[in-house]
Parts: C-alpha cells; structure tokens; sequence
C-alpha cells in the first residue's frame, strides 16, 4: 500500500504555481530592405528596422518579420485570452511614428547576414528578403512580403523606450491560429502605416540584442484545457508502460462522469491515485517520478485485476474522481481547483522501492 506520509517523508519540494501567463522570446527574425536585386538583409543582427531611410539610400524601406513559436510554449487545446506584443525602440529617427503588425502568409527564414547598419549586409543563404522567402532561390509572391492587410495590431512609437502593442482580437485570433494550426505560424510583419517619408525609419530591437529587454517578446495570457496529461511513465519490472487517461469533464457539481483510469499496469497489484493542489512536479521517487507537488492525498487502494494468474501488464484502475468531489471528503476539491494526479501500483520487481508510477493529468475543476 502507498501511503502519502511515505511521500510526503521521502521530499521536501516547493510547491509549483499555476501558470496561465506565458511571456515568449521570438524564435527567428530580420530586416526586409527594398533592395531591387533582393540581395540585403539583416537576418542574424541586434537590430530590427521599419520605416524609410533618408533620400541618400539605396534602398529605403525597411520593414521587419519576426516568429514566436506559440505552439512549444502552451499546451495543445489552450484557449487565448489575450496577446501583446513588446518591442524596444532604441534607435533611428525622431518623431512619432505608427507601427503596424500584420500575420505573415508564407514561410520565410533567418540566415546569418549580421550588422547594426541602417544599410543593411549581403543577404546570406536562408535569409528573407526583399524579393525571397528563403534567399537566394525561394521568393516571396509580392516583393516586401507577403503578409494580410488587415491591421492585427499598431501602436504609436516615438522616444526610445519599450513599447506594448495591446491585444486586439486579430492579434488573439493569430496566436490562437499558430498554437492550433502550427504549420501555419509565419509570424508577423512589421511596418509604418506611412512608407512614403523620409526619415521616419525605428529600430527595434531583435533576438539577438545583447539586452534581454531589448528582445522581441510576446506575452499570452491563456486558459489551458480542462485536462492535460504531462509527465512520464516510469517502465515497470516487466516491461509494462503505465499511462493515465479519462474520460468526462471534472466537475464540482456534476457527481459522477470524470473518470481517471490507469492502464498497462501489472495485473492483480494494488494500486491508487495520489493527487496535490499545488502545482506539478518532476521529482525523481522510487526510481520514476513524483509528478505532483506535496502535500498529496491518497485515494483508497484498489485492485489493478487482469488476468488471474502470471504476471504480465494487464492490470487496469479507475476512479470517478466526479463522485470524489461529490462526496465531501476532501474539502478543498471545490470549482476551480487545479489538481495534479498520477496513479501509483505495485511492482514488487522494482528495485528502487516496489511501486510503478504512471504519468500525470492536470486537472481543472470545473462549476
């Protein structure tokens, strides 16, 4: 039998918060320069341009692409709530200037053309360019890129500081596409609303700015699912891989319907589902992981059952963890609660203590 006070004796972890904020380097960007041979870039710099140059340059109008990988950052089935997008100004021309960010319809790259001049460097193999998505051979359909017209987001720039694009429901909708659909995450482009005057170009900071503050950043506030699964299986002493599942949706009120099962557990061994409040873990623990913050509660053992006889990976549990709430026994399992839980079963084979652990689930109760 796993008792929590042997869990609880066994780790001394800090309690993980919840996090439904996610604040997000870009993952790649560059400079555009409506050079006509399409041949300058500025894809690896610490520095992103919008705007036109004065009258002396070649080739004036710059505007800039960057890409934050939303999908590697929030959970599949996260529901948006917000997004803003955060730049520094911290050089080129005086005055105020409105910079527009627009979704980006094709896939470009970052090569490793590198400078802090206005004028720009030799485009690099894989940079985006005036002409190309991909220098030298891949090209965009529309010279400067090919981007929506509507108007995701702008904002005023003027003095050099850090400026916040607030969220609108284009940018929501964006980032919303890119964590659903990443294969079609382009990013966005950058430009001024006016590109017919001198003078007025803005340069931001990239990726690569020595300055964290200066780095293109998006910041998300997002719900995540219900229910998510995370962590990992410990394999057990005959080759079983545990993996936690459910079905329903957790619920404060609904009295049953939410079930937790386990399968691929050793048949006719007990087990049980041990759960906390807050927040995950990675804690390593009888030669798996402890997936779930202290201090944890222990459900009532059950038998794992499957074949009668022998030994082999066709034990299974459940619990309608619905019924749980229902039944008042643990208070603190109220509507918006967000438990973390991972089944533990016997494994005398184990060598480091005689328990299988399986992976975890993230549960938000629901009203």
């Amino acid at each position: 039998m796993l008792r929590t006070s042997t869990l609880i004796g066994a780790l001394a972890l800090a309690p993980l918060a919840r996090a439904d904020l996610a604040t997000l380097v870009a993952g790649r960007d560059g400079t555009l320069f409506n050079d006509p041979a399409g041949a300058t870039a500025n894809g690896s710099g610490p520095v992103l341009i919008v705007g036109r140059a004065g009258g002396a340059a070649s080739a004036p109008i710059r505007r800039a692409v960057l890409r934050f990988d939303v999908a590697a950052a929030l959970p599949p089935g996260s529901i948006v709530n917000s997004a803003q997008l955060v730049l520094a100004n911290t050089g080129g021309n005086a005055g105020a200037r409105t910079v527009e960010v627009h979704r980006v319809q094709q896939d470009w790259g970052e090569g490793a053309s590198n400078t802090t001049s206005g004028q720009g460097a030799p485009a690099q193999a894989g940079d985006a360019t005036w002409l190309n998505t991909f220098f030298p051979a891949s090209l965009w359909t529309n010279p400067g890129g090919d981007f929506d017209a509507a108007v995701s987001a702008q904002l005023v720039v003027d003095s050099f500081a850090t400026y916040t694009w607030p969220s609108t429901p284009l940018m929501v909708a964006d980032v919303q596409g890119w964590l659903d659909q990443p294969a079609g995450n382009f990013g966005w482009l950058l430009k001024l609303d006016v590109e017919t005057v001198a003078n007025t170009t803005k340069v931001l900071g990239s990726r690569e700015a020595a300055a964290d503050a200066e780095r293109p950043k998006l910041v998300i506030d997002y719900t995540p699912p219900a229910v998510l699964s995370y962590c990992t299986s410990r394999v057990s002493s005959v080759g079983c891989v545990p993996a936690i599942g459910w079905s329903g949706t957790p619920s404060a009120s609904a009295g049953a319907g939410f079930t937790i099962q386990l399968s691929q557990a050793i048949n006719q061994k007990a087990g049980a589902l041990v759960y906390g409040l807050n927040g995950p873990a990675a804690q390593p623990f009888l030669g798996g992981l402890l997936c779930a913050a202290p201090p944890l509660v222990r459900t009532p053992p059950q038998g794992s059952g499957g074949n009668p006889s022998g030994v082999d990976c066709s034990g299974a549990l459940a619990l309608d963890f619905n019924a749980r709430i229902a039944s008042g026994v643990d208070p603190a399992l109220i509507a918006g609660a967000v438990v973390h839980a991972q089944w533990f079963s016997r494994d005398p084979g184990n060598p480091a203590g005689s328990f299988l652990s399986s992976d975890a689930l993230r549960i938000a109760i629901g009203p």
